[in-house]
């Protein structure tokens, strides 16, 4: 039962077969209750007309008013008709059910009239008053005619409740087979997608507006699939390279050593060398395991001056360029220290204040920086300011991606992690990283309440 298409067709032909039964039981039934009602209606009748006679018509006795009836065309298939007077018969025109009658007498005095039915047949029994005296008038007649012609429609809707549903399982499977047929074409389409053919698009505007619509979503899903894998094939790329080059010039340095009987000063230099590329190593490693960090910052972190890691970040940073000149600004709209709190990972936050500090004077063309800390209701923001070479909008859009290092960088040692690193920091802690040129080079990192705050 978890296929799609057999839960339609049961649950359809289900729904088809009840309301057809109840459809036909209603024909049924209304066509014998009005059967049922004209029948009593022509033996009631019948039962007036018999008293009329014998009771208001002087001239009619018992004995005449029994030749007149068996005279008399009729449709009433073997009718009785039995006249008291009180609890005395007056007249009958044939055997009857005696004490079945006298048991009606009260029931009849009691209702006016009344209709009932006694071994198949229908009963009439009327209480009728004239000439102050009280009658009773029972008559019992057999409805053949009205029996046969029930029985017959009970077989006729028996027949068309067998062939309606066989039709409407027929047509309700070919309906299902016709609806469920752009999804079984959409399922053979995805089947044809693999790893080697991602760039596959499934075809819109050829089906149904939900199929059209499904697949449409699909075909974005897989746009951004096949943007993370070349992500990724570019990613082990670089980072296979990055990583091969420390090893390759380690494994050099080691053959070189080998083959050599050096002295302690030159076997003291090429431990220096090595210890310089394992550095670089771990450093490329590390920074390759903060990028896989996807954990955000919750409550559980503890709350930290952003001040303070905006001056540790330029203290580390002057130590790493002494003659850098680095400005620092504070434009805080609120004397409230707990405007400058904020929760975060400390030594992760400090990483990426570094790296856009270092990148911030490295690259500039005067070797000077501006650092603003802006705190406004409802955000903080660290702005990175320098002078130098703007990028270009198609680097705009790859800056934050790992390994990729801008034109302005090829003149510098790095390996294009450090702007990856900031912007998987900024994804950590829910803030914004962005950069913009207003004559000034400016990387903005920018953290907002949850009650809401804007960056611009």
């Amino acid at each position: 039962m978890n296929s799609l298409r057999i839960r339609f067709v049961t649950g359809f032909s289900a729904l088809f077969t009840i309301a057809l039964a109840l459809t036909l039981s209603i024909v049924y039934f209304l066509n014998a209750n009005l059967r049922k009602e004209e029948y009593f209606k022509r033996l009631k009748n019948k039962a007036d007309n018999s008293f009329r006679l014998l009771v208001t018509v002087p001239q009619v006795d018992s004995t005449l008013l029994q030749i007149i009836e068996r005279n008399t065309a009729t449709t009433l298939d073997a009718v009785s008709v039995t006249v008291y007077r009180g609890n005395q018969v007056i007249y009958t025109n044939g055997p009857a059910d005696r004490p079945y009658q006298d048991s009606l007498l009260p029931l009849a005095r009691q209702e006016g009239d009344l209709y009932t039915s006694h071994q198949h047949k229908e009963v009439v029994a009327l209480y009728r008053r004239h000439a102050q005296q009280d009658y009773t008038v029972i008559a019992a007649a057999f409805d053949s005619y009205g029996k046969n012609n029930l029985y017959l429609l009970r077989w006729v809707l028996a027949i068309v409740f067998g062939v309606g549903i066989l039709l409407g399982w027929i047509a309700t499977l070919f309906f299902v087979r016709k609806i469920i047929r752009p999804l079984d074409e959409l399922k053979g389409d995805l089947q044809l997608i693999n790893s080697a053919s991602l760039h596959t698009r499934l075809k819109v505007g050829s089906r149904s507006e939900e199929v059209d619509s499904l697949a449409a979503s699909f075909n974005q899903m897989m746009d951004r699939i096949e943007e993370a894998f070349s992500l990724q094939k570019d990613f082990v790329h670089y980072a296979s390279h990055e990583l091969r080059t420390p090893i390759t010039a380690q494994i050099s340095l080691t053959e070189i050593a080998l083959e050599k009987d050096l002295s302690p000063e030159q076997s003291h230099e090429v431990l220096q060398q090595l210890y310089q590329q394992q550095q670089q190593l771990a450093t490329i490693t590390h920074s390759l395991l903060l990028l896989t960090d996807k954990q955000p910052v919750d409550e559980t972190y503890p709350l930290v001056r952003l001040d303070e890691l905006v001056i540790r970040a330029v203290e580390f940073v002057q130590t790493l360029y002494p003659s850098a000149r680095i400005e620092v600004t504070l434009d805080v709209s609120s004397s409230n220290e707990a405007a400058l709190m904020i929760r975060a990972n400390e030594p992760l936050l400090i990483m990426a204040f570094n790296n856009l500090l270092k990148n911030a004077v490295q690259y500039s063309d005067n070797n000077a920086a501006i650092v603003i800390l802006k705190i406004k209701p409802g955000s903080r923001e660290v702005i990175f300011r320098n002078t130098g070479e703007i990028f270009s909008p198609d680097e705009q859009a790859r800056i934050y991606t790992p390994f990729y290092r801008a034109s302005n960088a090829r003149r510098t040692k790095g390996h294009g992690l450090g702007l990856a690193l900031v912007k998987q920091i900024a994804d950590i802690h829910k803030a914004e990283i962005k950069y913009q040129y207003d004559g000034l080079n400016i990387f903005s990192f920018c953290f907002t309440d949850e009650q809401g705050g804007s960056c611009d």
